[in-house]
């Protein structure tokens, strides 16, 4: 595992389209809960993109879990995107507050970051999955994730949602990912 470094010349990884991070480097970056009404507890939380896989070597994978009988659209391909997430309380103190991963922080979007890609309909999540996983403070798992993207889009991108609190709404700020292998 390498992490990525660190150019003060350029965008940091993974904080925009520009600067995705590639499939097998961590990016450790933070997320705020609470509310409006008290002072946000910062969460540490560490993201690799370990492996992904497209197109025919996706589908028959999914096929063999039972998790889509159902190819995708036309004009579309599944991607399978197995993902280490980990998750951590900063400081001691207060219990800490769980946290669990829903359909949507994960989302596949275009190679210039101007669409997203909805999530396949499927049977199940491909195991084990990721999408409505609870995590504990100091806990790390691995999990997949089924995204489509187009067939013709060649360099998919990977955005991870990752939540702030900002008066009585929380807002998201994206982690990005390479959804493809460096040539």
């Amino acid at each position: 595992m390498t992490h990525a470094p660190i150019d003060n010349q350029s965008p940091a990884p993974g904080s925009s389209h520009l600067s995705a991070v590639p499939v097998g480097v961590s990016i450790k970056t933070t997320i705020e809960r609470g509310d409006a009404y008290s002072a946000p507890e910062i969460y540490d939380v560490e993201i690799t993109l370990m492996e992904v896989a497209r197109g025919e070597d996706a589908w028959e994978r999914i096929r063999l879990q039972g998790v889509s009988s159902e190819p995708p659209k036309a004009g579309f391909e599944y991607i399978l995107a197995r993902i280490r997430f980990g998750y951590s309380r900063r400081g001691r103190g207060l219990e800490a507050e769980a946290y669990k991963l829903t359909e949507g922080q994960f989302t596949a979007v275009s190679a210039d970051s101007q669409t997203e890609y909805m999530f396949p309909v499927v049977l199940q999540q491909p195991q084990p999955q990721l999408v409505d996983t609870l995590f504990h403070s100091g806990e790390s798992r691995e999990g997949w994730i089924l995204l489509q993207v187009p067939e013709d889009e060649k360099k998919p991108l990977l955005v991870y949602k990752r939540e702030h609190v900002e008066g009585v709404y929380g807002i998201w700020r994206y982690v990005w990912f390479q959804l493809y292998q460096q040539a």
